[in-house]
């Protein structure tokens, strides 16, 4: 014989539990009364499988990251997309030059890059340059 009980429960829980119940054409009580019982009718009572609350975790970080990539990717777009805008093309007589001082560039900027990777620290820390050889590197960057 069932007994009657009452639960107080979260507004946004109550409200979920109301759309299942409706879906399938049941009631709440045993909507309620199914969860309950799927959630003790595990053979280690009260613990949820490690296992399981690991791929969890594993699963929200990954999410995280999937959503730290697109962000990162859109303002990549986003800068080349204003880059392009705002910087017209170059003459005709000026684009060689122009690739032989961008290829200069772009060696000078991988060093940096490199240089900064090999030392642990973040490159989105602005440091002004100096006339160290080793900021020489972010000063040739910048121009």
């Amino acid at each position: 014989m069932a007994r009657k009980i009452t639960i107080y429960m979260p507004g946004d829980l109550e409200d979920r539990i109301g759309d299942i119940a409706t879906r399938q054409g049941r009631s709440v009580s045993s909507v309620i009364v199914e969860a309950v019982q799927a959630r003790y009718a595990r053979k280690d009572g009260d613990q949820i499988d490690p296992a399981l609350r690991q791929v969890a975790r594993m699963e929200a970080r990954l999410d995280k990251a999937i959503r730290d990539n697109i962000m990162v990717k859109e303002a990549l777009l986003l800068f080349v997309r204003v880059w392009l805008e705002h910087n017209p093309p170059l003459d005709e007589h000026l684009e060689e030059s122009a690739a032989a001082s961008a290829a200069a560039r772009f060696e000078r900027f991988l060093d940096f890059v490199a240089q900064a990777i090999s030392s642990g620290r973040s490159l989105a820390i602005f440091e002004p340059a100096s006339t160290s050889p080793s900021n020489g590197a972010l000063e040739e960057v910048a121009s």
